[in-house]
């Protein structure tokens, strides 16, 4: 179901960069096929609707319909404003090209710029794109010796915050309220959100994946067993360079693309903390000396501990130099390589799937 429209009058202002023309077309032609390359699992967004939004603003596809594409600086990936007009239009193709249609058949003649948007609508209609923000829930037991109902959530968002395609996955038990006040109600085998689950996600899963456990283990009734966050980005290419020390030395290592698949887990059934991760520390060590105590306390109590894992898609000229630095920062983290396409459509990747 999808969970409440996103404002985007309200957003921050973030640095951008404007691509358009041959650049936009490399641009979201590459990402495209990393986002596919990177053998997403279920934790993850859906990766052939997001692969779907970098082809649908590709100026090959757009045709001039807009001038370009608005590229977030900070996490090199496009911002929300972009993936609102693309879901918007497919939304509305259908019901544009009836009505292009119905003028045709009356005799009149399509403008060049109404033909080109024709040809853009058209194109849309071919693929899905996932909502922009989504919730399902699915009933997993019910113990009615305990009195308690578990159930798994799916949260899918494109981040406002980091402009990051961005899924929560939770496991969590609730008192087993089935006709009464819940954040999850049911009735037999059925179950369904309820508003302040909706709320709860939208206020809560709003950063990583501990955090989102530390908040929602204090709500009277609910016992979470595992929260995981995995996002698609930040993308680093010549539209938003790596930092400082992450890109290849020489010319060419301006053009190569680097994919950040990044994941966490909080988890009661994780027994120890594991930090795989060289962009990221876990929430409680990154906290201050009065309270990380506190923190520590509260994790005990729920008993979870976390994993932070990353990995990476990238071009062949970036994959020694991002290797070797991951090398240097002590973290074993799987590279995917993008190869040129093979007959069948799959890119040549290295490495084996994640589990």
């Amino acid at each position: 179901m999808p969970a409440s429209p996103i404002d985007t009058t309200r957003l921050p202002s973030r640095p951008r960069r404007l691509l358009a023309g041959a650049e936009l077309d490399r641009y979201a032609e590459t990402a495209a096929r990393l986002i596919l390359a990177g053998r997403l699992n279920k934790w993850y967004p859906d990766p052939y609707g997001c692969a779907h939004y970098f082809q649908a603003m590709a100026a090959s596809a757009r045709l001039g319909v807009y001038d370009g594409v608005q590229i977030d600086l900070g996490s090199g990936m496009p911002t929300l404003q972009e993936i609102v007009r693309v879901k918007a239009d497919h939304d509305v193709a259908e019901e544009f090209l009836a009505e292009q249609a119905a003028r045709q058949s009356g005799g009149r003649a399509l403008t060049p710029k109404i033909a080109a948007k024709v040809q853009y609508y058209q194109m849309l209609s071919q693929w899905e794109f996932p909502p922009l923000t989504n919730i399902s829930v699915l009933l997993r037991r019910v113990d009615g010796g305990r009195g308690m109902a578990a159930y798994e959530a799916v949260f899918d968002r494109y981040d406002a915050a980091e402009n990051v395609f961005t899924r929560f996955t939770l496991l969590l038990e609730q008192k087993d309220m089935s006709l009464g006040a819940a954040l999850i109600e049911r009735t037999g085998d059925y179950s369904r959100q309820t508003e302040l689950f909706r709320e709860t996600l939208e206020r809560y899963a709003a950063d990583e994946s501990e955090l989102t456990f530390l908040l929602l283990g204090h709500m009277a009734g609910v016992r979470v067993e595992e929260v995981t966050r995995a996002r698609i980005g930040p993308l680093w290419s010549f539209a938003a360079p790596p930092p400082p020390g992450w890109s290849g030395e020489g010319a060419g290592a301006a053009g190569e693309f680097i994919l950040h698949l990044p994941w966490d887990k909080a988890s009661v059934d994780i027994d120890e903390d594991r930090e795989a991760d060289p962009f990221a520390t876990i929430y409680r060590h990154f906290l201050s000396d009065e309270s990380r105590p506190l923190v520590e306390e509260e994790a005990r109590r729920l008993g979870y501990r976390v994993n932070k894992e990353r990995k990476f898609v990238c071009t062949p000229g970036a994959a020694e130099h991002l290797n070797e630095r991951l090398r240097q920062a002590g973290t074993a983290n799987i590279v995917y390589t993008l190869d040129a396409p093979s007959p069948t459509g799959e890119e040549g990747r290295g490495g084996e799937p994640e589990q």
